[in-house]
């Protein structure tokens, strides 16, 4: 079998159709006993469930930023109307000032992190498609070189078998037809003695 790689199912238009394993509810049937899962599809799983919650905590912790952003500037256009001269208002003004910065800083960092997650997400999942494709095909050749010798043994046997039975039925008849002769010969009374004679010796 070619190997299957990365670069072979990227290159197929069917793989942007794709979903997030981990999230698919199909993938996890293709491993009904979870301890015959191998450790590096485990290592994978928890990398790409690991990214979900980084992209999860980066769109959130962005809205969160974005809302205490806008709450700064909406106190430093309220403030504008204030005393300007007061050092207080100054002080808060300057510190409301540098926290807008931060969050700008803030903001920007994770709009970087939330195009970078994706990216990070998809290389992952593709990396988890490829290690599960390769462990679903092993074990179906493995099965199917299991099956051939199956079908070896069960058609053996079945050619032994039918040979057995005609050997059997042969023996059968034999026995019956040696019986009649012997009936004829010995007449009912003797050989009903010599079977209850026969029956004790067995």
């Amino acid at each position: 079998m070619a190997e299957i790689t990365s670069d072979f199912i990227k290159s197929n238009a069917a793989f942007k159709q794709i979903p997030i394993l981990t999230l698919d509810k199909n993938y996890y049937s293709l491993f009904p006993d979870e301890s015959d899962k191998p450790e590096t599809i485990r290592v994978l799983e928890e990398r790409v469930n690991n990214l979900l919650k980084k992209q999860g905590q980066v769109n959130n912790d962005l809205k969160e930023v974005k809302k205490i952003k806008s709450r700064l500037i909406q106190g430093v256009v309220d403030d504008m109307e204030m005393d300007s001269s007061d050092p207080k208002h100054l002080k808060k003004m300057n510190e409301s000032q540098r926290l807008i910065q931060e969050a700008k800083g803030k903001i920007a960092q994770l709009e970087d992190e939330s195009l970078d997650v994706p990216h990070k997400l998809a290389a992952a999942n593709l990396d988890l498609l490829t290690a599960t494709i390769r462990y679903c095909y092993g074990r179906m050749n493995s099965n199917r070189a299991d099956i051939a010798l199956l079908d070896k043994w069960i058609n053996d046997t079945r050619v032994k078998l039918k040979k057995n039975l005609v050997i059997k039925q042969d023996k059968e008849l034999g026995n019956e037809e040696m019986y009649g002769h012997l009936h004829d010969i010995l007449g009912q009374g003797l050989m009903g003695l010599l079977d209850e004679r026969n029956e004790q010796q067995e």
